[in-house]
């Protein structure tokens, strides 16, 4: 029996079709939602990682820059997905990894759908009352993913 609460298969790369988990606490929650069997990880690459940042201007265009991540600016994404992890009341999981997501098969290809429908999916359950906070969104998320995965 495993008893690591982030245990998957780790990978030498992402297999075909799946998924990469958005760097930030909700997509650390909808990977730890997905279930055993639909997220595995990659060791992240020893290479630079980018950031980006997009400038909307009041006439509608954009304008779209890249940064270099420093070491403390990914210490600090990390520290904050813990955040929002404990917030969702979740262990926090293993640094040094990137992870991926097996898309469900009424999903279309495409990240942005898949990340919408989840969304929109998880937060269609909640009440006018409800806040989203990761707590409230857990259980929805966890019930949109378990509703994909099975149709």
């Amino acid at each position: 029996m495993n008893n690591d609460p982030w245990g998957c298969p780790e990978r030498a790369a992402a297999p075909d079709g799946w998924i990469l988990a958005t760097e930030s606490g909700w997509g650390a929650l909808v990977v730890w939602v997905a279930g055993p069997g639909n997220f595995v990880r990659v060791p992240i690459a020893d290479h630079e990682r980018h950031g980006n940042v997009v400038y909307r201007r009041a006439d509608g265009s954009e304008r779209s820059q890249s940064f270099l991540l420093t070491k403390a600016d990914l210490q600090s994404i990390d520290d904050d997905i813990e955040t929002y992890l404990a917030a969702a009341e979740l262990p926090p999981r293993p640094r040094g990894y990137d992870w991926f997501i097996r898309r469900p098969s009424c999903i279309p290809v495409g990240e942005d759908e898949f990340w919408g429908a989840v969304w929109a999916a998880a937060t269609a359950a909640l009440s006018a009352d409800d806040t989203v906070h990761p707590l409230t969104v857990k259980g929805p998320a966890r019930a949109a993913l378990a509703r994909m995965y099975s149709g």
